[in-house]
């Protein structure tokens, strides 16, 4: 349990680094790609990230994860999120540029209406489970696999950018740099919704595939 939660945190972290990248970056494939550092981090050091939690949930013989697996990282991730969002306010990150940024980012999920955003919620799930289940399509390929990973976290940065660790992050540093939003809480709740859809369901479709493909048992 303890090293879960520690695990939680720090993805949450790892997720936060990625986001502050693209941030200072902008819009654009250089702040999508750097964005990719995060999920890359997770991979090589944590296993907690809760949309990737969604994506192996269905794989439960081999990597046992649970239902409270999921709210510890649902919850850790987030504290992750504000703690780093809160060191990183007391730097000089918060430049005139990167403020306005932040500002554009925030002010597009404010703007949107939550059936998009759930959505745009539900594909981030599918392509962050994609990146997820490289490994089990390339086992023996390491290249391959990070090679499809980057491109699918990048794929959705630019195109569906709701992922609820990535808005947790934007979402505390926003609070911190500029002021707390109490329209940030059901937003959040929209996109964990359509994230764990889009994650689970794309993790039991490739679970079945491979059980008929004599893949695993």
């Amino acid at each position: 349990m303890k090293q879960k939660i520690i695990s939680s945190l720090m993805c949450g972290m790892y997720i936060s680094i990625g986001a502050t990248a693209y941030v200072a970056i902008g819009h654009g494939v250089a702040g999508a790609i750097f964005f990719a550092a995060g999920i890359l981090m997770v991979s090589s050091y944590h296993n907690m990230l809760v949309t990737r939690v969604f994506a192996l949930y269905a794989f439960k013989q081999e990597h046992g994860f649970k239902v409270s697996d999921i709210l510890i990282a649902l919850i850790g991730n987030g504290i992750g999120c504000v703690v780093y969002g809160g060191i990183l306010s007391l730097t000089r990150f918060g430049s005139e540029a990167k403020i306005e940024n932040l500002k554009g980012i925030v002010s597009a999920r404010l703007e949107d209406a939550y059936i998009s955003m759930f959505i745009y919620a539900v594909i981030c799930g599918f392509l962050v489970a994609c990146a997820c289940l490289t490994v089990k399509s390339f086992p023996d390929n390491k290249v391959a696999s990070l090679g499809l990973s980057i491109i699918f976290i990048a794929t959705f940065v630019l195109t569906v950018p709701e992922h609820i660790v990535a808005d947790y992050f934007f979402f505390s540093y926003y609070s911190f740099a500029v002021g707390f939003e109490l329209r940030f809480l059901p937003i959040l709740g929209v996109v964990a919704a359509g994230n764990l859809i889009g994650g689970i369901g794309t993790g039991y479709l490739d679970c079945i595939r491979r059980k008929e493909q004599n893949l695993i048992k």
